[in-house]
């Protein structure tokens, strides 16, 4: 396997992939709310799928080099150049793209397949069916400062506003995931922030924790089932939900088999 540093274009990521010359599909790895190139160490996974016939983007989008300090109003558009850059790359199969994210990374890949063609497939662990707050680089200033995880075109896009007074306790424990339900019973807003799942052009692919305690991820994934299936969606889609926690999801040997035999079946 050949890593590839990548500074350039304003993108901050590592690309991995072999010295062979035949044309790859490209995943795009989306880390969470830790910043940086996080899937970048965790390299098991990433030999398996380059092993699997696809080069692999460990892309950060905020908290490292020149990129954002804070995971608030992260342009969407940085995203759209990655996408550019990798279909100027040599044996990248131009814009086929698969996008794997976990946790706020993959908040990010459904709203990123939901605005770009080029995405041809998602892949979420601890998926979230709406847009939430930002988080700003002072945790317990949650709910105090408004704004948004992402921006389009210079705005500001909707989201779910944490409540107004979150307990420091709860943030000291990170018992976050009663602060996400409370949040998710303003109707209104969930309706507005809601992710227009049904617009990605291909197949996708939701694994969850049920004892998640950072979010209610396993709730939203069924959320995010039940609007594809009310708008009829096209394409293949499923959910699955292991017994366990938020982050804990990753390690799963089951849910990385069940990723394998998405890729194998509806995106090979």
């Amino acid at each position: 396997m050949i890593k590839k540093e990548v500074n350039e274009s304003g993108l901050i990521a590592d690309l991995f992939t072999d010295d062979s010359s035949r044309p790859r599909k490209a995943i795009i790895m989306l880390g969470g709310s830790e910043g940086g190139k996080s899937w970048s160490r965790i390299r098991r996974p990433i030999e398996l799928l380059v092993e699997q016939g696809y080069s692999v983007l460990s892309l950060a989008y905020f908290k490292t080099q020149n990129l954002p300090d804070t995971l608030e109003e992260i342009p969407i558009e940085y995203f759209e150049k990655a996408i550019a850059w990798l279909s100027a790359q040599p044996n990248i199969v131009p814009r086929e793209y698969v996008i794997l994210g976990g946790s706020k990374g993959a908040e990010a890949g459904l709203l990123i397949g939901s605005k770009f063609l080029e995405i041809k497939a998602v892949i979420a662990f601890s998926p979230s069916s709406v847009v939430w707050q930002g988080i700003p680089r002072n945790r317990f200033e949650l709910g105090e400062k408004n704004k948004s995880s992402w921006s389009y075109k210079g705005e500001s896009l909707p989201f779910v506003s944490y409540p107004p007074l979150i307990r420091k306790i709860d943030l000291m424990l990170l018992r976050l995931r009663r602060a996400h339900e409370d949040a998710l019973e303003n109707e209104d807003g969930v309706i507005e922030a809601t992710i227009k799942v049904e617009n990605i052009q291909g197949p996708i692919l939701l694994i969850s924790g049920n004892r998640d305690r950072l979010w209610p991820s396993t709730i939203m994934g069924e959320k995010i089932v039940s609007r594809l299936r009310a708008k009829e969606y096209s394409y293949h889609y499923e959910h699955h939900s292991y017994g366990t926690g938020h982050n804990g999801i990753v390690m799963k040997k089951g849910c990385w088999r069940k990723i394998f035999n998405f890729l194998e079946e509806y995106v090979s």
